[in-house]
């Protein structure tokens, strides 16, 4: 049975995740340029909205999403760095250069779905005008 206190420990742990995001685009500007250009993918994705079928949209959404959580752990990992080390340390360098590249990693596979998706229905809206 759910009580008045474990409902409301479900609002404070949306409440933390939600502080966490703030927190993170205050302080990533990498994090805000993601955001911005989700946001361009999903507005682009409602223009060409009769083109777009479910499983393109899931794609898109779950690739926004993952690019977004990607770059939230990445900024985890670094400040967990910034915590642990007080001074510089070469393996605390390969650590936060590794995540960054897994970041990069799922960007470009990102880039190269989203054209893969994009472009053709791009192509079709023009060849009909």
């Amino acid at each position: 049975m759910i009580t008045k206190k474990d409902k409301w420990s479900w609002f404070k742990k949306f409440g933390y995740a939600f502080r966490g995001i703030y927190v993170s685009l205050k302080e990533e500007s990498s994090l805000v340029v993601h955001f911005v250009i989700g946001t361009i993918v999903m507005v682009l994705g409602i223009i060409l909205n009769s083109e777009m079928s479910y499983t393109d949209w899931c794609i898109v959404v779950l690739l926004v999403a993952i690019i977004i959580s990607m770059e939230l752990l990445n900024t985890a990992i670094e400040n967990i760095i910034d915590v642990v080390m007080f001074e510089y340390n070469v393996n605390a360098k390969k650590i936060k250069d590794i995540s960054a590249a897994a970041t990069l990693v799922l960007t470009i596979a990102s880039v190269v779905i989203g054209l893969v998706i994009f472009i053709p229905k791009i192509i079709d809206v023009f060849q009909t005008w």
